[in-house]
């Protein structure tokens, strides 16, 4: 079955903010520039890789044996297999799929990041309620090439189990000098999009929650799919661009799963299994849907759902994680991405068969789906005290080359209010966005509860750390509500589009969090 290539229907802003470049990879890759005449076609970039090999989970980094674990995370470039084809690009400890982290409510963790880039970089433990200070899941932390720097992460005893992910942040591509050592990242173009679509990111697990479900189902075959594209030039290497804003998106694009090209996952006539999805891409947007079939919702974004639902089509922008329960076929089938536009000023991408679903082997008793909540399910915030009310407008300019929030872009010395959040307390955040594409908002340390979308009100009261914000129609702004509890931990907050090219070029702040 051969793959649609990407639609290049895009508005010619486009054409003018992306000029793709190619870049050498770091040390220990060959330097030379290879002249390109424009992106591959996606049949031409999956040339050399095989099809339909059976799924691989992404390797395991085995990290939920003892109460205080130490991990190491190598980043390097480096070459690495993509759908059996040798690709270049940058890698955690050499594989393009990072290994996965399994971690435990309660449980300390120490993460080593080695940095043998060429770049500065750093690590972002995303949807996890950590500290953002200090040593642990601090963006503005800056590990300098040829530099370590430990982690240190406490994860609180009632963690929600779920489904997260890791990866790159790097706010800058050089560290502040030596004497200002612990100072924020400084020169340098943000590196975040380069990073995470070389290669830098993975699956994060925080215990199992198949332990939460009814307990015939506590025991299901369980598969992390994490979902990535590449875009690789006539050299073998994964686009990189530090010459101009961004990587266009919207060229032609290989989608993967788990680092591998339309392979076939088969279950037993009547099985039921978990899939843990993640978008774990830079800046594109999958509309997932198994013909034929649906999933069934057990959490998203790490937290179990506060309403268990059923569902035909699931939108993931990048960084967007769902659990699903999926029921063998009566036929063989496919798990796809449909077409999906995020706006007349954004991209369009093709329907792209991601992975043949089929059914073999002796048969197993149906098991019921659950119904109703996870007995973790967060409290709805619909009747909660609001201590303070703000808005944040998500904003771009006429060329699409420069990103705001109210009117400002990020600076590494100023939040976008001028007042503080409190500890203990909870907020009503409206996000307006005057832009023609829609845009992915995430929130670190903690996940909020979406109130409405475009004055609907939302039935699902579970908590989430990233929702897409419809783009404007017509001059009529796009509009979510969101109520956010700021438990825990004091510091900087950080928010953003998880477009990676958006939040690199101004789309990004923090809010100051008191006790």
């Amino acid at each position: 079955m051969s793959t649609v290539d990407q639609v290049m229907s895009s508005p010619a802003r486009r054409a003018a903010r992306l000029a793709v470049g190619v870049v050498a990879l770091a040390a220990g890759l060959s330097s030379c520039k290879a002249a390109t005449s424009g992106p591959l076609a996606t049949s031409l970039q999956e040339r050399g890789m095989a099809v339909g090999r059976p799924l691989v989970d992404p390797p395991d980094a085995d990290t939920a044996s003892s109460s205080h674990l130490t991990v190491t995370l190598d980043a390097a470039a480096t070459r690495f297999d993509i759908g059996g084809r040798t690709v270049a690009g940058e890698a955690y400890n050499g594989n393009f799929v990072a290994p996965t982290l399994h971690l435990v409510p309660g449980q300390d963790v120490t993460i080593t990041l080695v940095n043998h880039l060429a770049v500065a970089t750093n690590l972002h433990f995303h949807g996890l309620h950590v500290s953002p200070a200090d040593d642990s899941d601090d963006p503005f932390l800056c590990v300098a090439p040829g530099q370590t720097l430990d982690y240190h992460l406490v994860l609180p005893a009632d963690h929600p189990q779920g489904t997260f992910w890791y990866h790159s942040h790097a706010m800058g591509t050089t560290c502040p000098p030596p004497a200002m050592a612990g100072m924020n990242m400084s020169a340098g173009p943000a590196d975040t999009e380069n990073q995470i679509f070389a290669g830098l990111s993975g699956a994060l697990l925080v215990g199992d929650d198949r332990s939460l479900l009814p307990a015939s189902l506590q025991h299901v075959t369980a598969h992390t799919l994490v979902l990535k594209d590449v875009q690789i030039d006539h050299a073998g290497r994964i686009v990189q661009n530090t010459a101009t804003t961004s990587i266009n998106s919207n060229n032609p694009t290989v989608r993967l799963v788990n680092g591998q090209l339309r392979p076939v996952l088969t279950l037993r006539p009547g099985e039921t299994q978990l899939w843990r999805l993640v978008n774990a891409g830079a800046d594109i947007f999958y509309q997932l849907h198994l013909d034929g079939s649906a999933f069934t919702v057990i959490a998203q974004d790490g937290r179990p759902a506060a309403r268990i639902t059923t569902a035909d089509r699931l939108l993931l922008p990048p960084g967007k994680r769902y659990d699903v329960l999926v029921t063998a076929p009566t036929s063989p089938t496919w798990l796809r991405t449909l077409a999906y536009s995020n706006g007349p000023q954004g991209d369009t991408y093709p329907d792209v068969a991601l992975m043949h679903v089929i059914t073999a082997g002796a048969a197993q008793m149906p098991l019921s789906p659950p119904t109703g909540a996870l007995v973790t399910a967060s409290a709805d915030l619909a009747g909660a005290a609001i201590a303070q009310h703000r808005t944040v407008t998500l904003s771009e300019n006429s060329a699409g080359t420069t990103f705001f929030i109210n009117n400002a872009g990020f600076s590494m010395n100023a939040s976008v209010f001028a007042t503080p959040a409190e500890l203990g307390t909870i907020e009503e955040w409206t996000i307006l966005n005057t832009s023609g594409e829609d845009h992915p908002f995430h929130l670190h340390t903690d996940a909020f509860q979406v109130m409405s979308i475009n004055g609907v009100a939302h039935a699902d009261t579970g908590r989430q750390d990233i929702v897409p914000v419809p783009h404007a129609v017509n001059g009529k702004p796009g509009r979510v509500v969101i109520r956010i509890p700021f438990s825990d931990y004091a510091g900087r907050w950080m928010f953003h589009c998880h477009i990676a090219a958006h939040e690199d070029n101004g789309m990004m702040s923090y809010i100051n969090v008191i006790a």
